[in-house]
């Protein structure tokens, strides 16, 4: 009779400990099933690639996913957290993944190649389970590794949309459209001073175009990874690759949805941010013309900030689920 392994975390440990620990338990170490005690039974997974309800539905796409990438490495980056023990814990979880596909996925037949994505996990933790948790894949950087044509990879997303991620992506887009930009956006605050109003006044720089108080924000030498293989350096390249959202998306409407920050060093802080952003179709993009549809982002970006400035940012969201949907029939 075999005996069921028990991981070593519990709500009583460091969350950042804990956080990495599982991750190493469950993908390292091969302790899949530890996700039964991980996350709660009705724990619940947003991601624009599909929405995953409880433990057991997590432990599936695991498991799945592992067939694809028997090897995969979840490498963190950091972890940028907020909360305490009684009240529960936010954590966004930045990682860098390694792996060899070595089996069929989604994109065809197994190729033998060695990929890296990064991806970034928002979770809510309330003694010791995952209960809540926002996920955005770099989908496009994994199928353009794997030879996948990337119009041809997102008209598959499209088709695999279920009918409740399409009625929850019209709930957000809907609640996001009725979201104002608060007026404090006016006043100057350093991102030490208070992280939820610098960064309302950072993502109102980037997607109202707002060039003078984006430079306020970012330091010249301010870098922006949108993916391990993608990289923008110096302020005036991180404007342009948001112009060019913009010019994609047409007048966004945006939401700054959580917070969480982190002391760095002396004289710097760690600020993730959970966002959304709205607009339509307006611009071409990888060849595919404007079609006017809705499209619509869920973001997370990392910051960490210099003597009061951005000097790096990592931004990621699923460009290919974005591209799907000016592909829905």
């Amino acid at each position: 009779m075999s005996v069921q392994r028990k991981g070593a975390y519990s709500a009583d440990d460091d969350i950042v400990d804990f956080i990495l620990g599982i991750t190493f338990e469950i993908w390292e170490e091969g302790g899949v099933d530890l996700i039964h005690q991980y996350y709660a039974p009705d724990s619940i997974v947003w991601g624009l690639d599909g929405i995953t309800h409880s433990a057991a539905e997590v432990v599936e796409g695991t498991r799945e996913t592992l067939k694809g990438f028997p090897d995969r490495l979840l490498l963190a980056e950091n972890v940028i957290w907020s909360g305490n023990r009684e009240d529960g814990y936010y954590s966004s979880h930045r990682l860098l993944s390694l792996a060899t596909n070595k089996g069929p996925t989604i994109y065809g037949a197994a190729t033998g190649v060695r990929i890296r994505m990064t991806n970034i996990a928002d979770c809510v933790i309330e003694d010791g389970m995952i209960v809540r948790e926002w996920l955005v894949r770099d989908n496009m950087t994994l199928a353009t590794q794997l030879g996948a044509e990337p119009v041809a990879a997102a008209r598959g997303m499209a088709e695999r949309r279920t009918p409740e991620l399409t009625e929850w992506i019209a709930a957000e887009t809907a609640r996001v459209s009725e979201v104002a930009v608060p007026h404090f956006v006016d006043q100057h605050v350093t991102p030490r001073e208070d992280p939820t109003a610098f960064a309302w006044r950072v993502l109102t720089s980037c997607w109202r175009g707002d060039r003078k108080l984006f430079d306020t924000t970012h330091a010249p030498y301010s870098v922006l990874h949108r993916s391990p293989l993608s990289h923008y350096s110096g302020r005036g390249a991180v404007y342009d690759y948001y112009a060019n959202l913009r010019r994609i998306m047409g007048d966004a409407h945006f939401s700054v949805d959580h917070v969480s920050s982190q002391p760095f060093a002396e004289n710097g802080i760690d600020i993730a941010v959970r966002w959304t952003a709205t607009g339509e179709h307006r611009g071409e993009v990888l060849g595919v013309q404007p079609t006017g549809k809705p499209m619509f982002i869920m973001g997370v970006t990392h910051w960490r900030c210099i003597n009061d400035r951005i000097s790096a940012e990592m931004t990621i969201f699923d460009d290919l689920a974005v591209l799907s949907q000016t592909l829905v029939d």
